[in-house]
């Protein structure tokens, strides 16, 4: 990915990381086990299809697409994917506005 920041406003404690783009959070971490991403809705779509969870706390927008339970029978996520797709989606958020 190109022109992306990074913010972990305790950097001793690693409570959440927010990753963003052109002032446009697409994403952050909580914890050890939780990576949520803003998603369009086809991506949306896709992500609860192959196990993503709904994020009701941070908005209809984002999908946790980390499992949060220790199942050793539940595939990886593939979160450079996610990250990738949120990504591109927020730098054409940009070029729109």
């Amino acid at each position: 990915m190109g022109d992306v920041q990074i913010v972990c406003p305790d950097p001793a404690r690693y409570r959440y990381v927010i990753a963003s783009t052109d002032n446009i959070v697409f994403g952050f971490a909580v914890g050890m086990n939780r990576i949520v991403f803003r998603l369009d809705e086809r991506m949306k779509e896709r992500a609860f299809i192959t196990g993503g969870m709904e994020c009701p706390e941070c908005g209809d927008e984002w999908v946790a697409v980390v499992h949060e339970l220790p199942d050793s029978d539940w595939p990886a996520v593939d979160v450079r994917f996610w990250a990738q797709k949120r990504y591109v989606h927020a730098r054409s958020m940009k070029a729109k506005g």
